[in-house]
């Protein structure tokens, strides 16, 4: 505050409008009576007798409420708080005017890319932290000359700042510390991944402590872990209110979930009936009612949002937390270019009949998508993985804005930083996986990635406690295939010592093998157990034994490792819907015409012709579009993908990552990118005496397919 301000006494009761207006309706804080009497002490000392006309006042408490909210110190403002936050303002206040002469006296120093935040018309930590409170939009305003933020992945360029050359200028003294990549970079298990569970009615995430691992518990979490009833409740519910509530923030369902319909049966009434009123101007709009809602509404038009699964009868039923009712689907029309199987969450749009209680789908299609930095924005920006700072019972962590930025310029500036992802079922006990990973290890050791993910199954017969033909039990014979591996990767010290060596097991991988015989496991899977890599830990620097599905945090990035043979059970379960039969016996009618005039050219180049693209690359786009828009790992019924159900969370994609490396031996390799997530299949390992795997490149995420033949 600059000049002199003589202090005064200001009553509590005189600031509670003030305070009400900014606070409370703009900020949704409650003030407890001492927490304003706090306010009015400072406000008086600050801002003298004329604080009613000074513009500096409402600031000070809309940044006031910012650093609050910022800091995540709850609903009520007492006056402890208050002193805590007024000192934290005084304190930025003073690095500000220091930074301040700092910046006149070294503008022309080079340092690095950090000092390039800072330049004199970047925003500072004040202006940071309201943007991201804003309403509207977290990016700053673009009539401004700062950098403009564009979304990750994207090249950064600024309207008004040149490009960096060889001279930069330095930045304050706070950012002068050289930030460490390493520190920045975790590996995450699911079964150590924090617990936040959604509260749909206070539509934010509430942190679940993790019960403490105490040697008098027996039962620990440690050593095994029974999920409680409760969690089964919940299970589908949870799922349901996050996508609900991300469907509420599309645009399309902004006003009270209204939305224009799909295939509007009321919009085709109108125009028959020679209407000219616009649909979007006229009362008809339709939105998404619960199905309790629709007793006593025969024959009129709703939209659903809600699980699709089989009722005990067979057929088709949908259902949400206020009810379920049976569908009719004679007559959908899917939105194409999506899966849509038993226990995915839809939007159905058809009309209600109160006779047999059914519900006549007309149109049927997934959720929107959601990026990834409109979901952080909208959860209030919490570190849900602990990447930088963990959550515990008294501390919820925020992911900080300006370290953020710090870390994507860092990421710039790592170019040649790069992950290699091995294809899958890499088969230990084959002496041609054995060769083919001593040729990959001869071509990585020249240049070393930043980590190598090993994705299993580690071995071709499902581990059980049974002997082989050479009387060896087969858990033997398993450890003594990472004992190999072991002694092959002692040959190339580049990898073991700077190398972070990431294992994702698979069907085949105890101990879940020796229940599912190498069918599909229980979600999440844990890791390879210790009794079968002690010689890899001793001869790996950094080795990381991870869950299936396990997340890597690299600095502002988020990356998942998942092991699943997902295209096979999309297509296996996929529904057939009876309106679209016909129509796709007819095609093929016209493919066989077609051959049989050009028996040269295959069906599969015929379907490719028609289409334009490879059906390939049509299976992965589906695969990819259904997975994030359903924003989970696993959108299946439990009797189709039985899942751990206190540990579901962890399959959670809400926020999207900024990367999957799904490993789908199934299906063909895909690189594709939706809504700014990028999902790569690197696909099997081992294909027609080839090793094949895909590098790829967290700053520009660039992906490369290799393939080494031996």
């Amino acid at each position: 505050m600059a000049g002199v301000v003589l202090p005064a006494s200001v009553q509590p009761q005189l600031v509670r409008p003030l305070a009400y207006r900014i606070l409370t309706k703009k900020f949704g804080l409650n003030i407890k009576s001492d927490g304003l009497a706090a306010l009015a002490a400072y406000i008086g000392s600050a801002f003298g007798l004329n604080w009613r006309q000074n513009s500096e006042t409402t600031k000070f408490l809309e940044q006031f409420a910012g650093i609050w909210r910022e800091q995540g110190r709850g609903l009520f403002v007492d006056e402890l708080n208050v002193l805590q936050v007024i000192n934290e303002i005084k304190e930025r206040e003073k690095a500000e005017q220091s930074q301040h002469v700092d910046k006149r006296s070294n503008i022309h120093k080079a340092n690095n890319l950090d000092a390039f935040l800072r330049r004199p018309n970047s925003p500072t930590d004040k202006e940071i932290s309201t943007l991201s409170q804003g309403s509207a939009t977290s990016a700053i305003h673009p009539n401004s000359n700062s950098p403009v933020i564009l979304e990750e992945g994207s090249p950064i360029k600024s309207s008004s700042e040149p490009a960096l050359d060889g001279q930069t200028t330095n930045g304050f003294s706070g950012f002068d510390e050289q930030l460490d990549w390493t520190n920045y970079f975790k590996v995450i298990p699911a079964f150590e991944q924090q617990n936040f569970n959604y509260d749909h009615t206070k539509r934010q995430y509430i942190y679940i402590p993790q019960p403490k691992n105490t040697q008098n518990n027996a039962l620990s979490v440690a050593k095994l872990k029974l999920p409680n009833v409760n969690s089964k409740v919940s299970l589908f519910t949870t799922r349901y209110h996050i996508i609900k509530d991300k469907v509420s923030r599309n645009e399309t369902f902004q006003d009270n979930d209204i939305f224009n319909p799909l295939s509007s049966i009321i919009e085709m009434g109108n125009s028959m009936n020679g209407s000219t009123v616009s649909p979007l101007n006229s009362a008809s709009y339709m939105k998404i009612t619960q199905i309790k809602n629709l007793l006593g509404h025969d024959g009129k038009n709703f939209l659903l949002l809600g699980l699709l699964d089989q009722n005990s009868k067979g057929n088709w039923n949908l259902e949400d937390p206020s009810g379920s009712i049976e569908l009719d689907i004679k007559q959908a029309i899917p939105t194409k270019g999506t899966y849509y199987v038993p226990g995915c969450i839809v939007l159905v749009e058809g009309i209600y009949y109160t006779g047999n209680n059914t519900f006549v789908v007309s149109s049927i299609t997934h959720p929107p998508g959601e990026k990834r930095e409109e979901t952080i924005e909208a959860i209030g920006n919490l570190d849900l993985l602990g990447a930088f700072n963990p959550s515990n019972e008294n501390y919820v962590a925020r992911l900080d804005t300006d370290l953020k930025l710090r870390l994507h310029y860092l990421e710039q500036e790592l170019s040649d930083h790069k992950f290699v992802i091995l294809g899958g079922d890499i088969f230990l006990d084959e002496m041609s996986t054995m060769d083919g990973l001593k040729k990959t290890f001869d071509k990585l050791s020249r240049d070393p990635p930043v980590a190598i993910v090993f994705n299993g199954s580690f071995v071709s017969v499902p581990v059980h406690p049974s002997l082989n033909t050479k009387n060896v039990s087969a858990t033997v014979s398993y450890k003594n295939n990472f004992d190999a591996l072991a002694t092959l990767l002692s040959d190339y010290e580049e990898l073991i010592n700077d190398t972070h060596l990431i294992f994702i097991p698979g069907p085949n991988d105890p101990w879940i093998s020796m229940i599912g015989l190498g069918t599909t496991p229980m979600w999440p899977q844990k890791n390879v157990p210790s009794s079968f890599t002690q010689k890899m830990n001793r001869i790996c620097r950094k080795v990381h034994w991870g869950s299936n599905p396990s997340r890597i945090a690299y600095l502002s990035q988020e990356i998942v490792l998942a092991r699943d043979d997902l295209a096979s059970r999309f297509k296996r379960y996929n529904i057939t819907f009876p309106a679209l039969e016909e129509e796709t016996y007819l095609e093929n009618v016209e493919l066989q015409e077609q051959y049989s005039r050009n028996p040269d050219v295959s069906v599969g180049q015929l379907i490719s012709m028609k289409n334009k693209l490879p059906v390939s690359v049509l299976e992965s786009r589906k695969l990819v579009k259904t997975l994030l828009d359903q924003q989970h790992l696993s959108p299946f019924s439990s009797r189709i993908r039985p899942t751990i159900w206190d540990l579901d969370f962890t399959l959670q994609l809400s926020p999207l990552p900024s990367s999957i490396m799904l490993c789908d031996t199934r299906a063909s390799s895909f690189e594709v990118t939706y809504n700014g997530c990028k999902t790569i299949n690197p696909g099997k390992f081992i294909h027609k005496r080839a090793a094949k795997y895909v590098e790829f490149y967290p700053s520009s995420k660039l992906v490369v397919e290799e393939e080494i033949p031996f």
